[in-house]
């Protein structure tokens, strides 16, 4: 059965690959749509195996996607025509293809077009001539062989235009689609797993593929600490009403923004100042003109009193970190 399994893979996604005028039966349309979903399932779990790899969270991911985009890329017109030549079989125009454009309907209305048994070819004057002649030739060269659909167990040759007895399973079919959903599910599963753990990870400034990434961006590995560090001084002597301390953590733009240090002072003074919860790494960018080079960060500070969190937004001049603005966090 492997023999017959890679004959049919073959003829119909590489020695067919651009046929959209020969027919497919059901058997070996499901069987390469099976083998497809397997293959996508397979790169996903070993995908997600690879993320586990440490600091290897990026390159696993980077890798495993450029595969499967590829793999996209290199399919799309054997898969088009595949499915061109399964509706042909059941006796369908192959421009019914077209209802993969009409969302659930379509999909569904195509499924069971595609999901139709094999049918002799007939005249039908709701297709056009062209595709009656076709049917017509194809008749023709079937007609010299032997007897169609004399039994389920016969299936078109397209590339010979002979035919073949049947030697794959409906079984096989369906075991190798669930294995394919299996593996699929269990490799979405361990990447999503893998990218809440970078995310804690960079967040809390731990070692992580992120925090890695972060602190090349910023070129300095302790440049998110020094940043969080003037987060969490600037809260606190908020707390102690130390509001002199608290305003050397501000940059120059942020002071300009409130004039002098007494309008800034009635302003915050005015606002609760509860003791922070949690203050973790939201984002890293950087901008460069020049030789000149600004470094951007955000923290997301929680409180502890259930307060709103907020977005605190920091930069980088080369003279040190300042907080530029609090805003209220986003909903994503």
């Amino acid at each position: 059965m492997k023999q017959r399994v890679y004959e049919i893979l073959y003829r119909e996604l590489v020695e067919n690959y651009a046929n959209s005028k020969g027919r497919t039966n059901t058997a070996d349309f499901w069987l390469t749509i099976s083998a497809i979903s397997f293959a996508y399932g397979l790169i996903t779990c070993i995908t997600g195996l690879a993320s586990y790899i440490p600091y290897g969270y990026l390159y696993a991911v980077s890798l495993g996607g450029g595969i499967l985009i590829t793999l996209s890329i290199l399919l799309c017109l054997p898969t088009i025509m595949l499915m061109a030549r399964r509706l042909r079989d059941s006796n369908n125009d192959p421009m019914l293809i077209i209802l993969l454009l009409v969302p659930i309907l379509g999909w569904l209305a195509l499924l069971y077009l595609l999901c139709k048994r094999t049918s002799p070819i007939q005249n039908r004057p709701d297709i056009s001539n062209n595709d009656t002649n076709i049917y017509n030739d194809e008749a023709s060269v079937y007609n010299n062989e032997s007897s169609l659909y004399k039994n389920e167990g016969n299936v078109y040759n397209n590339a010979a235009n002979t035919l073949q007895k049947q030697s794959v399973s409906g079984v096989f079919i369906v075991g190798l689609l669930v294995l394919g959903w299996l593996v699929n599910s269990a490799g979405s599963a361990m990447i999503n797993h893998n990218l809440t753990v970078e995310e804690t990870a960079y967040g809390n400034l731990e070692p992580s593929a992120l925090t890695k990434k972060a602190n090349r961006l910023l070129e300095s590995e302790t440049a998110t600490t020094e940043a969080r560090s003037v987060v969490s001084a600037y809260y606190e002597n908020l707390g102690k009403e130390d509001y002199h301390a608290a305003y050397r953590q501000l940059s120059v733009r942020e002071m300009e923004r409130y004039g002098t240090f007494e309008l800034w002072q009635q302003a915050v003074a005015k606002a609760q100042h509860p003791k922070v919860e949690t203050i973790r790494l939201d984002y890293v960018s950087q901008d460069k003109e020049d030789d000149f080079t600004i470094n951007y960060t955000g923290f997301k500070v929680t409180f502890e009193n259930g307060q709103e969190p907020v977005l605190v937004r920091l930069y980088d001049a080369g003279k040190g970190w300042g907080i530029i603005s609090i805003e209220d966090v986003e909903e994503d």
